[in-house]
């Protein structure tokens, strides 16, 4: 009998990550992980009243041993990891000769060594089964700079290419390893992004949304809901050329 697949979705509590939590879950069911227990039995409740299965599970991407037990969490449960999505991140903005050296060596840490543990502790299932899909959420930072983000254009860059690197890895094993790379997104990272501009240059709330808007040549900042589209088309694994390719949401460049 085959074991049923899952989807392992990281940071999946809040923003970006829940909504993909939420769309996955009407394809197979989800392990939500982050670091707030109400947030994540929250989003569970929310897929369980929409027909869904999710389970959680509190932890640290940084700590190796949360993926391990992501992983031991759903073989208990009779279901093997069918799709990967890295979403956990955070992210700090200053002047790259001010940067705080513990905050550079978290960012690292929670964005791309978080993946990487996640990455390891799936691929084995994977390989074994000879399918299986990766998203790995970067960001148009990922492919650009911005001033006075060096650390998570850094964090955004390596994840890029460790996608492209193990999406030529595992190619012939029908593994999918795909980075998205969205620009301004609705969630808290954008609401701070919102509140620094509000801060550091004396203006309103509405005026400094509208200039995170206007950075989309689409004059918006894209609902979390259209990341999780996006994650969700990847996963079913329907356009197999997508491997390794940065797909970039952007509303053009």
């Amino acid at each position: 009998m085959n074991t049923k697949l899952a989807t392992i979705v990281t940071g999946g509590g809040r923003g970006i990550g829940r909504a993909i939590a939420k769309r996955m879950a009407s394809l197979t069911p989800v392990l939500v992980v982050g670091r707030t227990q109400s947030d994540l039995e929250s989003v569970c409740k929310e897929i369980t009243a929409l027909g869904g299965t999710a389970d959680f599970i509190v932890g640290d991407v940084s700590d190796p041993a949360t993926a391990t037990a992501a992983v031991a969490q759903l073989a208990a449960a009779g279901l093997s990891v069918g799709n990967l999505v890295c979403n956990a991140g955070i992210g700090t903005s200053g002047a790259a000769h001010t940067m705080d050296q513990k905050a550079w060596k978290d960012m690292f840490a929670v964005n791309v060594d978080g993946a990487m543990w996640f990455i390891q502790a799936c691929l084995p299932q994977m390989i074994e089964r000879k399918s299986g899909s990766i998203c790995v959420i970067s960001s148009v930072a990922g492919v650009k700079g911005f001033k006075y983000q060096t650390a998570y254009c850094a964090t955004k860059h390596a994840l890029v290419g460790m996608a492209r690197a193990i999406a030529l890895e595992v190619a012939k094993q029908n593994i999918q390893v795909v980075p998205i790379c969205p620009s301004f997104v609705e969630s808290e990272m954008t609401d701070r992004t919102i509140a620094g501009l509000v801060k550091h240059r004396g203006i309103s709330a509405a005026e400094a949304r509208t200039i995170v808007e206007n950075t989309n040549p689409q004059k918006r900042i894209i609902p979390a809901e259209e990341v999780a589209e996006l994650v969700a088309t990847v996963c079913q694994g329907l356009v197999k050329s997508l491997n390794g390719q940065p797909l970039m949401m952007t509303g053009g460049e």
